[in-house]
């Protein structure tokens, strides 16, 4: 399983790019690595929907990323392309 949490330890935060058949995926991945939302709600990937962009900080919390900032902050965060990630 990718581990969110070790990665993170060298990062800040990261902003994921994930494939519309990637998003469900995504999001049992998030929770098993014990990520929340932002707001403190628990992740359900039957329910919950995530978008494009999403990004996870070193506490493991999960929000959307606007597209408008994903292409406008070039270099200042780490960018990730989900589908490209080894298991």
């Amino acid at each position: 399983m990718i581990n969110f949490k070790s990665f993170l330890q060298s990062h800040e935060h990261a902003w994921f790019c994930i494939n519309k058949t990637d998003k469900k995926k995504f999001l049992f991945l998030a929770k098993q690595n014990g990520c929340k939302w932002i707001n403190g709600d628990e992740i359900n990937p039957y329910k919950d929907n995530c978008t494009n962009f999403m990004g996870i900080n070193k506490n493991l919390q999960l929000g959307f990323v606007s597209a408008m900032c994903w292409c406008i902050d070039k270099n200042k965060i780490t960018k990730i392309q989900f589908s490209d990630m080894k298991e």
